[in-house]
């Protein structure tokens, strides 16, 4: 029977094409792998790192992780069926438990710390005060035990990074043994299970700069385009005269053209196949895309699984979407520009 090995904590005897990801979860690992598109292979949230075996990644992994990320042994659990012995490591669940770490001798570190280091000198790209260390101490066995928020773990990483660079080691009031080659081993174990870097836009100030610079330079821009365009009124309302053609504003003069070019079929006139049936029609369709994209997308061999996520991956879905929503440009220019009197063709350039 295949083996698998979670690094740092059990090994599991397992019958042939068991998934990897349903195995996981089984065992508490829920909160590390949540898996938030159902196990389809379209969300990345159940990834693991392969150390050993796991067969070749499919489309579905290539698509997702990247070949960088796989190159680093980054896979998709719910795409990983075991048929051979497989190593792997689970965010959060790593090695800090395999090198019997003393809960009480990181609280002495980090009561250390506290007292003795600069914290504004951590080399942490977070900001690390006394009372989250503090608080930090009452998690301690949460955080050696596997779980805990990544961001804890890169609090202590610096702290101990710290420890090691300055040779403080000694210093440290605590009945444990702590060596340099400890550190070492323990920041080994840290390091695998940091937050990965993310490309990030803080909110505030940088973002929101950006969206009120452009809200202003539009706003801006719009008005001075308001200021030099000459757009007279028309004549005031009255009910003995009735412009020809009369046009609705632009964002419903396509309909008003689709009512002009419906034809009267039995009992349905042109205003109800124009003006109802055809608009709702037109939106049930965009509506259900998303449920009947699998059987649109005919050329498919196994419709079970999700569409990809690219263009190319769903060729027809998106020459019916660009169909659709050229038509209704295409109505609204009509009517707009080439519709005159009793609503009939005319060249808006002559």
């Amino acid at each position: 029977m295949p083996k698998v090995v979670i690094l740092g904590q059990k090994e599991f005897d397992v019958r042939p094409g068991t998934n990897l990801l349903k195995l996981i979860q089984e065992h508490r690992y829920d909160d590390q792998l949540p898996a938030t598109c159902g196990g389809q292979g379209q969300c990345s949230t159940c990834a693991v790192r392969v150390l050993k075996g796991g067969g070749e990644p499919n489309q579905n992994e290539r698509e997702v992780l990247g070949e960088e990320q796989l190159a680093k042994g980054w896979r998709l659990s719910c795409q990983i069926n075991v048929t051979q012995d497989i190593e792997v490591e689970v965010p959060g669940y790593e090695v800090a438990e395999a090198i019997q770490i003393e809960p009480q001798l990181v609280r002495d570190v980090l009561a250390y710390a506290v007292e003795k280091i600069p914290l504004s000198q951590l080399p942490s790209s977070q900001k690390i005060t006394a009372q989250r260390l503090k608080d930090l101490s009452h998690r301690v066995e949460v955080l050696l035990e596997g779980g805990g928020d990544p961001h804890d773990v890169e609090a202590l990483y610096a702290i101990f990074s710290y420890i090691a660079k300055d040779h403080t080691a000694q210093k440290i009031p605590t009945k444990f043994e702590l060596t340099d080659e400890k550190i070492k081993k323990i920041l080994e174990a840290f390091e695998r299970r940091l937050p990965a870097e993310e490309e990030e836009i803080i909110t505030y100030p940088y973002f929101l700069y950006v969206a009120f610079t452009i809200l202003f330079l539009l706003t801006a821009g719009l008005g001075i385009y308001a200021v030099s365009r000459d757009a007279p009124l028309e004549e005031p309302a009255t009910p003995s005269f009735t412009p020809n053609p009369e046009k609705a504003p632009w964002y419903f003069v396509g309909i008003q053209e689709l009512l002009a070019i419906s034809p009267n079929i039995g009992p349905l006139t042109s205003v109800a196949i124009g003006g109802v049936i055809a608009p709702a029609l037109f939106i049930l369709l965009l509506m259900a895309i998303p449920y009947i994209e699998p059987y649109l997308e005919f050329w498919r061999k196994d419709k079970t699984k999700p569409v990809g996520r690219r263009l190319r991956d769903r060729p027809v879905t998106t020459a019916l979407f660009v169909f659709l929503v050229g038509a209704v440009i295409t109505l609204i220019i009509i009517g707009q520009y080439f519709r005159g009197p009793q609503w009939e063709w005319v060249i808006p350039w002559q």
